[in-house]
This record gives C-alpha cells, sequence and structure tokens, in this order.
C-alpha cells in the first residue's frame, strides 16, 4: 500500500476536488465530465509533480494546481485511448465510448484538453507550459506509431516498444516531475535529474501496466484479462513470449492475437506462454533495469524534500497489483 504524509494527502485531494469542478451550463457536459472523474485513478503523474515541486517558498495552490493540469491531461488522453481501442472498460467502470458514443468521447477529450491548456495559461509560467505542450504533442505521437506498429505485428523491435512506451507513458511522467522542479525554482542540474527520474520511472510502469494485463487473467487487478492481447497489442510480456516460443506456439499467438473473443481453453495457454520461465525472466530484468535507474537518479537528491516519499513511490509501483 502507498503511504503519503498527511500534506500530501491533503494536497492530492485538493487535486480531485479542483479536476471535477467545472461550471459549464450545458448539462450534457456536466453530466459526461462527471462520469469520468467520478472513477478516481492512481492520479501518480499528478503525485510525481507535487512531490517534485515540494518547497516551502511554493504556495500549496500552484502546486496542486500544476498537479491538476498534470491529471486532465492525463484524462483526455484516456478518454481518446479508449475511443481508439475500442475499450469497454476504464477504473472498474463502463468507458464513457460505451455509455455515451465515440463521437462524445472524442469531442470531451477535447474539452478536458482545452480546461488543462486554460488552466496552464492562469498558472502563467512559460516554461512549464512549453513542456506540458510538448509532452501534449509526444503523447499523440506515441499513439499514432503505436497504430502504425498494429499493422507490422511480426516486425516489432523492442525498441520499437521502448519508443512507444516513451512517448505514451514516459513523457507525461518526465513532464509531470519535471515541471514540478521547475514550479519550485530547483536548480536547472536538479530539474534534469528529477526529469530523468520521472522518465525512466514512467517506462517501468508502463512495463508493469503490461505484465498485469495478462496477471489479471488469474488476479483481480481491476483490468480486464488480456485486454491488450485481445486489442491486438504486442506488449513487452508478448514480445519476449514469441521471441521464446516454437514456431507452432508462435503461430498460436498470431492467430489469436487481435481476436475479441478467445476460447477459455486458448487464453489458458496464451497464459502459459507467457508465464513461460526464459520470458518471465526478460521481462523482469527489463523492469529491474528502469527501477534501478530511477533508484539511481533519485539517489542524487537525497538531500530533496521529497526523497522518502518519492523512494516511496518507486517501491510501491514496482509491486502494485492495480
Amino acid at each position: 500500500m502507498m503511504v503519503l504524509k498527511k500534506s500530501t494527502q491533503k494536497e492530492l485531494d485538493r487535486v480531485q476536488a479542483i479536476i471535477k469542478k467545472e461550471l459549464v451550463s450545458e448539462k450534457i457536459i456536466q453530466e459526461i465530465y462527471q462520469y469520468i472523474f467520478k472513477a478516481e485513478g492512481k492520479k501518480t503523474r499528478a503525485l510525481l509533480s507535487l512531490l517534485a515541486s515540494k518547497s516551502k517558498e511554493i504556495k500549496s495552490k500552484d502546486r496542486t494546481n500544476l498537479a491538476s493540469i498534470i491529471e486532465l491531461l492525463h484524462t483526455a488522453t484516456l478518454v481518446h485511448d479508449d475511443v481508439v481501442d475500442e475499450s469497454e472498460i476504464r477504473r472498474g467502470t463502463r468507458s464513457v465510448n460505451q455509455v455515451w458514443t465515440n463521437s462524445y468521447s472524442v469531442l470531451m477529450g477535447d474539452f478536458i484538453y482545452s480546461k488543462a491548456f486554460i488552466l496552464m495559461v492562469k498558472l502563467g509560467i512559460p516554461s512549464i507550459l512549453d513542456e506540458l505542450a510538448k509532452a501534449t504533442n509526444d503523447i499523440a505521437r506515441g499513439e499514432i506509431i503505436q497504430l502504425n506498429l498494429l499493422e507490422k505485428k511480426q516486425y516489432i523491435k523492442l525498441q520499437d516498444l521502448l519508443k512507444v512506451s516513451y512517448l505514451k507513458t514516459g513523457r507525461l511522467f518526465e513532464a509531470s516531475s519535471k515541471t514540478g522542479a521547475m514550479l519550485a525554482n530547483k536548480s536547472k542540474k536538479e530539474i534534469k535529474i528529477f526529469g530523468l527520474l520521472g522518465k525512466t520511472l514512467g517506462t517501468a510502469f508502463q512495463i508493469q501496466d503490461d505484465i498485469l494485463d495478462y496477471e489479471a487473467f488469474k488476479l483481480d487487478t481491476g483490468k480486464p484479462a488480456l485486454k491488450d492481447f485481445k486489442e491486438g497489442k504486442i506488449t513487452f510480456p508478448l514480445y519476449f513470449a514469441l521471441k521464446n516460443s516454437t514456431v507452432k506456439d508462435k503461430k498460436f499467438l498470431m492467430n489469436r492475437l487481435g481476436q475479441p473473443k478467445i476460447s477459455k481453453k486458448d487464453q489458458n495457454k496464451v497464459y502459459s506462454l507467457i508465464q513461460n520461465e526464459k520470458t518471465q525472466k526478460e521481462i523482469n530484468a527489463l523492469l529491474q533495469k528502469y527501477s534501478q535507474e530511477t533508484l539511481k537518479h533519485l539517489h542524487k537528491l537525497k538531500h530533496d524534500a521529497c526523497y522518502n516519499e518519492m523512494l516511496n513511490l518507486i517501491n510501491f509501483s514496482k509491486i502494485r497489483k492495480k
């Protein structure tokens, strides 16, 4: 379980209050907006921003506003993701595109993006606006690259997966940590370290997410079992499974990849191939590599007020099951 200081938890609660507040007259916008933010996510990126911006010289209001912007940007990407992936479940409830339509989801994602940029302008720090605008652009680039990779499954390389992982996940982690340090007026060297910490933590976080997609077949992770597999995505576990499979098993996996309905017997076989000893060793080694790199960056910030809570977050991210 992730343990936070009471002051940090209060700030995280404040973030939820800020993003839930939407003053518009249109009932349909209020209805969809409230539905999206009814289910509270992990807010890992918002927390990363709050921890990186810890400073007695900075107002708590500015820090929670920045964390709220980060959370809004992240949520907008999720709403759009569900349309692209044709997902049915998000955070344990039906996704917006299932309750309403894809059209509503796309437009609502745009609405949340624009709300984030309104708050960014109010924050009034050009360097932070620049970093978050670039991160948002990179996330969209990552989505397009991943979509293209779906069309050439058998030719995917590990470097392709690492690039998409960075752009789709690591980039916003990097921006969250980096802009938090910028807000706290930390040195250029410290800002760079915080950025690198966020980048490697985000990559490790995505690797763990990919692992949990298959673990959902046996554990209650809050995600539908084999969601990525059924959507046709080759993620880190499947990449290593294909690499270590026999010709026959590789054919079995590729023939079922992207099928929305897979028999229980075949699902069991998919899971067993992912659980192959060599595959598990390689995927866990990759996760360990990025976790260790994150800790190496954090070690350079031992003097920082966020050190202990950041260490707790990194360690929790490695063992989380949701």
